[in-house]
């Protein structure tokens, strides 16, 4: 059977996704049983938002639903109040185009998060037993039952400013350095996952932890941000380090990994012709691309879009970091054959070689206007046509017929005009190829 992991990267409103390609690999399982199909599960920011879902015991579609629903999400993107702005977030409302600092309040996400998981959670609803949402992590296989995962949520901790990983497994080995432990509940944990700086939350999350050393007991509390801010945003590395420690001596070929992101997308980077050196291969795709609105130059940026983007890059993940690292350590030879798949829609521009233009994806060949639309989403997606085009990104994603027209899926390592590649270009080839690892078939 091996080792299974399941890794959920951060990313907002986007990780609706993740809830789409778990109702499909999985026939909407209930979250309970899904879980259970797993030896360990990871969730950073909106992955830990799935994850959590998943432990309420929800079905992957019912998870949809709540990132459909306009309200629920407002009260977890709780907008700040006239009089809670601070510096950067008054300047972006008062200057055009300045897209830099906080939208939402920290505080009332976390009430707003706890409201929405209570408000779907059977147990909560059925009896008089405290809610999931409530339940420390340590405490959650009581209630999911036997075959629940070791599961870890991951956090950075404000003060010694070092990445935290919230864990239910208290003997966990990777966990044995440390001078005590702590405890968290479920919603305390996606709470200081999920909180985003600089552009998006107003505050550190503020969280009570139990603290237990040699018997004793005592309450504490404590501040995070977001886990992407320690460089976990995909976390996948983190639990595979996990998975190894804990079962020592396991081969490497035990380890099954599926891996899902929350969508890759960026403008095509163009060589402006002064840095062209003469070459007119350069020169002329510069001129030819330069006014497209999906591309720019490496010469074309501005300081407050500089911050901007360094705000935005630590929600990031390249193909080559987390998901290249972890790949190598499970397959040396990197010959494709690695129990690691990854599955994350690609929604970005392709260089058209005969004729030296950049085009929209095939499936926005023909919309432009939408392909833009989406390329300029953030992750906190609120309103319903924002949502509506994350919708139709999974859509145009999660298709099966592999001779159909659909957006990309990311490659853990692609290069280019070479043959050589580390993953499966498309959906419905990651599908296949986890089906077989799990031993579920094609």
């Amino acid at each position: 059977m091996g080792y299974k992991i399941l890794s959920l990267d951060g990313g907002g409103s986007w990780a609706m996704i993740q809830a789409r390609v778990l109702q499909d690999l999985y026939n909407d399982a209930p979250g309970h049983e899904l879980l259970k199909k797993f030896d360990l599960v990871i969730g950073n920011s909106g992955g830990s938002l799935v994850l959590a879902a998943l432990c309420v015991g929800l079905r992957p579609s019912e998870i949809v639903s709540i990132f459909e629903n306009e309200d629920e999400r407002k009260l977890i993107f709780s907008r700040l109040a006239p009089d809670e702005h601070n510096l950067l977030s008054l300047l972006r409302k008062m200057i055009p185009n300045f897209s830099i600092g906080p939208k939402y309040d920290a505080r009332d996400k976390r009430t707003g998060l706890v409201k929405v998981l209570e408000a779907h959670d059977a147990k909560y609803k059925a009896s008089l037993l405290p809610s999931i949402v409530n339940t420390p992590l340590n405490l959650l296989p009581n209630i999911i039952g036997e075959g629940c995962p070791d599961i870890i949520i991951t956090g950075f901790d404000y003060f010694k400013e070092r990445v935290t990983f919230f864990r239910s497994n208290e003997k966990s080995l990777t966990n044995k350095f440390a001078a005590k432990y702590y405890q968290i509940t479920l919603g305390d944990a996606i709470h200081a996952s999920s909180n985003a700086p600089v552009n998006y939350f107003n505050e550190y999350a503020q969280v009570d932890l139990r603290c237990v050393q040699e018997g004793h007991q005592e309450k504490k509390r404590n501040w995070y941000w977001d886990g992407a801010v320690a460089g976990f945003n995909n976390p996948v590395l983190a639990c595979l380090i996990e998975g190894i420690t804990n079962n020592p001596g396991m081969p490497f070929s035990e380890f099954k990994i599926l891996s899902l992101g929350t969508g890759q997308k960026g403008k095509a980077i163009i060589v402006d012709q002064k840095y062209s050196e003469g070459n007119a291969d350069i020169t002329k795709r510069y001129q030819l691309n330069k006014d497209k609105p999906y591309v720019e130059s490496d010469d074309s940026t501005k300081f407050k879009l500089e911050i901007s983007k360094l705000a935005q890059s630590i929600l990031s993940d390249p193909p080559d970091s987390a998901t290249f690292i972890a790949y190598s350590i499970l397959d040396r030879e990197l010959n494709n054959t690695g129990n690691f798949i990854r599955i994350n829609p690609c929604i970005m521009p392709w260089l058209d070689e005969k004729t030296n233009h950049y085009q929209p994806p095939g499936v926005y060949a023909k919309n432009e206007e939408t392909f833009m639309k989406i390329l300029d989403l953030e992750m906190d997606a609120v309103e319903d046509e924002e949502v509506d085009l994350i919708k139709d990104v999974a859509d145009k994603f999660i298709v099966l017929d592999k001779d159909a027209a659909c957006l990309p899926n990311q490659f853990i390592r692609d290069e280019g005009k070479r043959d050589w590649k580390l993953g499966f270009g498309s959906y419905s080839l990651a599908k296949k190829r986890w089906r077989e690892i799990e031993g579920t078939g094609g």
